[in-house]
């Protein structure tokens, strides 16, 4: 007996493993189509366009303002700055600028005064942190101090034709890159889209797994879905819409995107409640297939309801179209959860039917109505199926 359990384990984790290694070669194969190259190349177009307008100009004027013949940390600095505004705060790319310029300027002052040496690159990196500490400087601007220390003082130690001045070159090329980004910034629109149209594409896949799960009395696919939704991290979307409004308010030409970024920036609380809430609804169908819990098919169909109004929610989000798109399929699955419980009540149904109802008016908020509304139109849903 304990070798056949133990001969039926093996054979279902060998299962997995080649189920999860045919998932990661089917992506890999998508990624490497050439629509896939293209749509990644097309997408990074700004980002090529900002690093070659920050690193060019940073290595010409730091030669022709200072007289500098290898001035190679002005575009090191400001490539940084244009990567590191990539779709991310603009308070983290200034702190970095400046913790090249600190550390640069740290590592040349050190090195005249105790030259190099195993102890003394230990000396001039803490002497950099230190410095930038004082300042008080965040994580993010102490760390690249001391690394831009370190950079000088192994890589290219003063006297070497590049000392002094290097401190100078750092922030010029850190300033251009900063220039670049904001008069040509990353559209904020794309990249909240792109978050948002990931995060709600994980929720739909989760609910449809668990739609399944319901419909096949699985726990596997129940379970898959759990460890989905788990997984997913709303801080995504959160830190692009920070990072939108940052672009934004420097760059005021881009008005044109405000309304459709305003859609998402409303919405994205409800995206971030919906994540929740389907994780325990995941969560709770784990438990009634794994109790062997009655659940009537009506709650598979309202879980695959739920799912078609996610996805219809990223449309709506992206065009501005029309709100009713999301809540019909979001109503039908209230009004369907909400009656399952006049078949039975059992606590694994009670509970997938709260976290449906949850859902739905998550959806219908993100879609544009307010919470009592929402919450109205999900207790009286029950009524259009009666």
């Amino acid at each position: 007996m304990a070798q056949r359990v133990t001969t039926q384990l093996r054979e279902h984790g060998a299962a997995r493993v080649r189920e999860r290694s045919e998932a990661l070669l089917e992506e890999a194969a998508e990624r490497g189509r050439p629509r896939s190259v293209a749509e990644r190349l097309r997408t990074n177009w700004r980002w090529f366009a900002q690093a070659a307008l920050a690193t060019a100009p940073s290595w010409w004027l730091a030669k022709e303002l200072f007289g500098h013949p290898r001035p190679i940390f002005a575009p090191v600095a400001g490539l940084i700055a244009v990567s590191t505004t990539l779709g991310q705060r603009r308070r983290y790319a200034i702190e970095m600028v400046l913790g090249i310029a600190i550390g640069i300027g740290i590592a040349d002052s050190l090195f005249t005064l105790i030259g190099a040496g195993t102890w003394q690159i230990a000396v001039i990196v803490v002497g950099a942190m230190v410095a930038a500490v004082v300042l008080d400087g965040s994580v993010v601007l102490v760390s690249e101090a001391a690394a831009s220390a370190l950079l000088v003082v192994t890589v290219q130690p003063p006297g070497t034709g590049l000392s002094g001045a290097r401190f100078l070159d750092s922030l010029l090329g850190g300033l251009i890159g900063l220039l670049v980004t904001s008069i040509l910034p990353a559209s904020p629109t794309r990249t909240v889209h792109r978050a948002a149209a990931f995060l709600l594409g994980e929720i739909a896949l989760t609910l449809e797994d668990v739609a399944t799960a319901l419909e096949q009395r699985d726990a596997e696919p129940a379970e898959q879905a759990w460890t989905r939704a788990s997984e997913i991290d709303p801080d995504v979307l959160r830190d692009a819409i920070t990072a939108g409004r940052e672009t934004l308010r420097l760059a005021p030409w881009l008005r044109g995107a405000r309304a459709q970024f305003a859609r998402y920036a409303s919405a994205a609380t409800q995206i971030d409640n919906a994540v929740s809430s389907v994780e325990a609804l995941s969560r709770g169908a784990v438990r009634a297939i794994s109790q062997g819990d009655n659940v009537p098919p009506p709650v598979a169909e309202a879980v695959r309801e739920l799912a078609d109004a996610v996805r219809r929610l990223e449309s709506t989000l992206d065009e501005g179209g029309d709100q009713t798109a999301v809540r019909e399929p979001a109503l039908r699955a209230a009004a369907r959860a909400t009656l399952v419980l006049e078949q039975t009540a059992n606590l694994s149904v009670s509970l997938i039917v709260v976290q449906v109802r949850s859902t739905a008016v998550d959806l219908l908020r993100g879609s544009g109505l307010d919470r009592d509304e929402a919450e109205r139109q999900v207790r009286e849903a029950a009524r259009l199926l009666a």
